[in-house]
């Protein structure tokens, strides 16, 4: 029996590491980007779930539904995002969302701006395409439109610029507004398409809102998910994009999987769809996420003073911090902490093919630490970088 090549390659770009011990009581991981328990919203599904299959048209939940998802869902998505209900096509989450964009849009060779450092399963699904890839250079303010403007200045011509915009993984940082206007500008001078993936849009927890990127331009398509909302269980993301592109991502789309789960589309319309419901939900949630993150971000100055620099976030799971021994072993002092406890996300491991490799960097997540535990977990995380620091 022979597998195909793409069935047989075990190449596949992009991946955390080796992964953390399972099953370990008071395992404490700081890695996480999965929502906390906490702030899923268990009991509004299941009463949401109750009235689909006790209503009256509780029988087509249960039979296919269109390409492009249902119009209530459509319609819904597309009042939250500020466009027309056709130009959304609901899917199985980001990733899906976004694996169907860049089939759609890339053919092997083509080049691909990507953050440095940049969100690692981003590289799986663009490896698929057998892509080069332009690291650009992103830090507190996001991706560094002025290196970009450099790279396309100097000859660079990617066809597709991926990024996180808002509350960035790995490093917490959002892209400023007059950056996002100039990155648009960018796109429509040397005809390359932003895919902006915004899973933790909704988590803004302190500072004012930035507005999304325009897709008044036929050169922006936005991706989004419920995942970090109403929990990744449900598998439902979306694509927001121009008149172009859609009809292309739907046939691929119908070539696959045909359509999203009508059953899980119902459920969560249900719920989107009760007044008041969803901000409630996620006003708990950013309540949530900012005590983790400020009693993160305070026990790393009481355990590390002076040996760690970090930036609170605005929002998001993510604190992007920087270890400021000379020539930290990062990977090693991993291993410590699985031993200890605890885990963390090793800067290398989000960096591009030709990146900075982010030396020094680590990533922190807060989803899966309650606040009282966040100073042991942090105990955990200094002990195993300075092993020889009595405790």
């Amino acid at each position: 029996m022979a597998l195909s090549r793409r069935g047989a390659d075990t190449t596949a770009l992009g991946g955390f590491g080796d992964p953390p011990p399972t099953g370990v009581p008071g395992f404490l991981p700081l890695t996480s980007g999965t929502p906390a328990d906490a702030a899923l919203p268990v009991k509004e599904l299941a009463e949401a779930a109750a009235g689909v299959l006790g209503g009256p048209a509780a029988t087509t939940a249960f039979q296919y539904s269109g390409v492009e998802g249902t119009p209530e869902l459509r319609e819904w998505i597309g009042r939250h995002e500020g466009v027309a209900a056709d130009r959304v096509l609901v899917t199985n989450g980001a990733l899906h969302s976004l694996s169907l964009v860049f089939d759609a849009l890339l053919d092997p060779g083509d080049l691909v701006a990507v953050e440095d450092p940049v969100y690692p399963l981003a590289l799986r699904v663009l490896g698929r395409s057998h892509v080069g890839y332009l690291p650009v250079p992103t830090g507190p303010d996001g991706l560094d439109t002025d290196a970009l403007a450099a790279a396309l200045e100097g000859g660079a011509r990617p066809k597709v610029l991926y990024t996180v915009p808002d509350f960035h993984n790995p490093t917490g940082a959002t892209l400023p507004a007059p950056a996002r206007v100039r990155l648009v500008e960018l796109a429509e001078r040397y005809g390359f398409t932003v895919v902006a993936d915004s899973p933790y849009r909704e988590l803004r927890y302190s500072g004012d809102p930035v507005p999304q990127l325009s897709t008044d331009s036929d050169r922006v398509v936005r991706v989004n998910s419920f995942s970090k909302t109403l929990g990744p269980g449900l598998r439902l993301g979306w694509i927001s994009g121009p008149p172009w592109l859609l009809p292309a991502v739907a046939r691929l789309r119908a070539n696959q999987d045909q359509h999203p789960s009508t059953l899980t589309q119902a459920i969560a319309t249900a719920l989107l769809t009760t007044p008041g419901r969803f901000d409630r939900i996620t006003d708990d949630a950013r309540a949530l996420y900012g005590r983790r993150a400020r009693a993160l971000h305070a026990a790393l100055g009481a355990a590390l003073p002076g040996r760690i620099e970090a930036a609170l976030p605005e929002g998001g799971l993510f604190l992007w911090a920087k270890v400021l021994d000379d020539d930290p072993d990062l990977r090693a002092a991993r291993t410590r902490a699985h031993a200890l406890g605890t885990d963390f996300g090793v800067g290398g491991h989000f960096s591009p093919p030709g990146g900075s490799g982010s030396p020094g960097y680590i990533r922190l997540g807060i989803g899966a630490v309650a606040e009282q535990d966040m100073a042991t977990a942090v105990g955990r995380l200094a002990e195993a970088l300075h092993p020889e620091t009595p405790r």
